[in-house]
């Protein structure tokens, strides 16, 4: 017991070790640092030597705008923008899924079994109504997005 004890102490400090070195990266990275797209709108962030690129476009149109300190904080907001509305729009879709499989599951179970229906019914209506809190929640904050995405995009390629 006390053999694989050390043995096992010897092999976590060693596992550690090997895990808290460090190996830092000197060279610059030179390539694509970002990209997202959310409907019509993307966005691509290339780094070239000391100069940071960013491609924004909206239905194909594409401008190329040098990144400078007067238009970083637009073109900042503009990625966030468009991050933010991908990520709603994923969770309007997972709650609109959600709200389509208990109406699926509720469909079969007045179809088979009436009475288990109506001893959870309370359970399912609530759980529905959080769904579509969140669906209405998230459609909402995906159309304040949508609004930011388009007023960023019209101020950079103005």
């Amino acid at each position: 017991m006390k053999k694989s004890m050390l043995l096992l102490l010897f092999c976590l400090t060693f596992i550690l070790s090997a895990c808290g070195e460090a190996v830092e990266d000197t060279e610059e990275y030179n390539g694509v640092i970002g990209e997202g797209k959310v409907f019509n709108y993307a966005y691509s962030v290339t780094k070239e030597q000391n100069n940071m690129t960013w491609r924004v476009g909206y239905k194909g149109d594409t401008a190329i705008i040098e990144e400078s300190p007067t238009n970083r904080d637009d073109l900042v907001n503009y990625m966030n923008a468009v991050n933010d509305s991908e990520l709603e729009f994923v969770k309007l879709i997972v709650a609109l899924a959600y709200i389509v499989f208990i109406s699926i599951l509720s469909l079969i179970l007045y179809k088979k079994n009436r009475k288990m229906l109506k001893d959870g019914s309370l359970i399912t209506a609530a759980l529905t109504g959080i769904a579509v809190y969140f669906a209405f929640k998230a459609a909402f904050d995906l159309s304040g997005f949508l609004q930011d995405v388009d007023y960023y995009y019209w101020s950079l390629t103005i």
